[in-house]
């Protein structure tokens, strides 16, 4: 399982010395490792902040919402208004 991987990557690191030579090899492997690393970074926090939200999303609200009127907390009922008498 492991030989073909190997010999695959042995090929690409045999290319890149011929195609790029050993003194820009290094060079081309470091910038390589930091983009990589910074993809490795933002990756990691994209899947932490989707997480958050996932969470937020799951949480129950606390309270009834804002949107309606709530009587006892600093509203009156609605009063009945006795139709007016015709005469």
């Amino acid at each position: 399982m492991f030989s073909g991987d190997l010999v695959s990557i042995g090929f690409v690191l045999f290319l890149a010395f011929l195609l790029f030579g050993p003194k820009k090899l290094p060079d081309i492997a470091r910038t390589l490792g930091k983009g990589m690393a910074e993809l490795r970074r933002a990756s990691n926090e994209l899947r932490n902040s989707f997480e958050e939200e996932l969470r937020n999303m799951e949480r129950p609200t606390e309270g009834p919402s804002d949107s309606a009127p709530h009587y006892g907390h600093n509203h009156t009922e609605p009063t009945h208004e006795e139709p007016e008498q015709r005469s």
